[in-house]
């Protein structure tokens, strides 16, 4: 059994810098469907051993949570564009 859970568990890793979203547990507690269960995003800014990642919110922050509580934050490349739009006028 253990073999099988393993198999299924995906490996991430984070380095200081990196964007990530974090997984809000508590939400399971209450009936809300439609609320988004990730909130973000935050900055790596210290990877601990055995999984503790030390996050930075937009606020300034600093608070340590599991790393399997997090996962890559991907921007759409439509938000570059409109950068890039912005920026050349």
């Amino acid at each position: 059994m253990k073999f099988l859970h393993d198999k299924r568990i995906l490996k991430r890793e984070f380095s200081p810098g990196y964007l990530v979203l974090l997984y809000n547990s508590r939400l399971m507690l209450f009936y809300v469907k439609l609320k988004l269960r990730w909130s973000g995003p935050f900055k790596v800014m210290k990877v601990f051993p055995y999984g503790t990642i030390e996050l930075e919110s937009k606020a300034g922050h600093l608070f340590k949570v599991n790393g399997q509580r997090v996962k890559h934050y991907l921007e759409s490349y439509d938000d570059h564009r409109v950068n890039e739009i912005i920026i050349l006028y």
